[in-house]
């Protein structure tokens, strides 16, 4: 490797450290904010690898988070790792199943603290992450290869032994030729007399931003343009629906209307009634009295006819 290609690979690390610093939600715009100071600054090889650094999983960061925030605790877990293999290349088997309760213990408390570091980032870790980040550490404890790699910080991927067959490496570090660096720790900072910023710091984008603002502004008036045809459409609607209202109101009141003069009708077809019932009955009393008349006159005709 010429000593150009060892700058190159150290300044994509020195950056690659800063990313894989950060929350997962501020990665992706710090990554592209930082591709393109460099292509501003004529870094296009730079500027291509940065902007190739992928996003850590969830797990990953995860891991990347203690070894910069809880270095004691993971420098516990790489020695308790290292007596392990070397109680395993022994075959002193007593020393390895004492040693392998003390990992079980060990990793899952580890973890836990870490997930209560992560609540205090504003980031919240699911079980199964939890569980990726302890596979994580035991893989780390069982293999050389793995330990180096969780030094670096650039984890992107969990990784999980696998055995005999070790842990597959490929994939799994941000920047496969650094895994000898070994990122600044939380406490490191604290001891250094002036600390450099643990976010990246980039010079905005003048042009970017506009076009963000730009395009913003274009998306908010689609939005604002469709609400207003909403609005519309919904004001015809209330208007429709009002006038129709009116009209049944009214259609209401014709009925009420019409129904006030039957009810009143009605109540003058049923005082006549009641008088011409009062007439019918005084013309059946005098027409029964009429009808007696004509039958006593008509016996009398027939006796008088039978005396003769």
């Amino acid at each position: 490797m010429t000593a150009h290609e060892a700058e190159g690979r150290a300044d994509l690390a020195a950056m690659a450290e800063a990313l894989y610093a950060l929350v997962p939600g501020e990665f992706t715009r710090a990554r592209n904010d930082r591709t393109t100071q460099l292509r501003a600054d004529g870094e296009k090889d730079l500027a291509d690898a940065v902007k190739a650094l992928p996003k850590p999983s969830a797990g990953a960061w995860l891991v990347n988070m203690m070894v910069r925030q809880m270095s004691e605790e993971i420098g516990q877990v790489l020695e308790l790792g290292a007596a392990l293999r070397q109680a395993q290349e022994q075959l002193d088997a007593a020393q390895l199943r004492a040693l392998n309760n003390q990992r079980r213990r060990l990793t899952a408390a580890v973890v836990r603290q870490a997930v209560k570091v992560a609540a205090g980032l504003g980031q919240k870790v699911s079980p199964a992450v939890a569980d990726q980040a302890e596979a994580t550490l035991h893989a780390a404890m069982t293999d050389d290869g793995a330990a180096a790699a969780l030094r670096t910080g650039l984890l992107v991927a969990p990784m999980e032994a696998a055995g005999l067959g070790g842990v597959d490496l490929a994939g799994v570090v941000a920047v496969p030729g650094a895994m000898d660096h070994v990122p600044r720790t939380v406490e490191a900072e604290a001891a250094a007399e002036e600390s450099p910023a643990r976010r990246l710091t980039v010079v905005p984008d003048r042009t970017r931003l506009l076009e963000e603002a730009t395009e913003a502004l274009e998306a908010a008036q689609f939005l604002a343009d469709g609400a207003a045809r909403a609005l519309r459409k919904a004001e015809d609607h209330v208007s429709r629906l009002e006038a129709r209202g009116l009209q049944l109101r009214a259609e209401i009141e014709e009925l009420q209307r019409q129904i006030d003069e039957r009810e009143s009708t009605l109540q003058s077809v049923e005082d006549d009634l009641g008088e011409a019932d009062e007439q019918r009955e005084a013309a059946v009393e005098t027409h029964d009295e009429a009808q007696a008349a004509v039958d006593a006159a008509r016996q009398k005709v027939a006796k008088l006819n039978r005396r003769r």
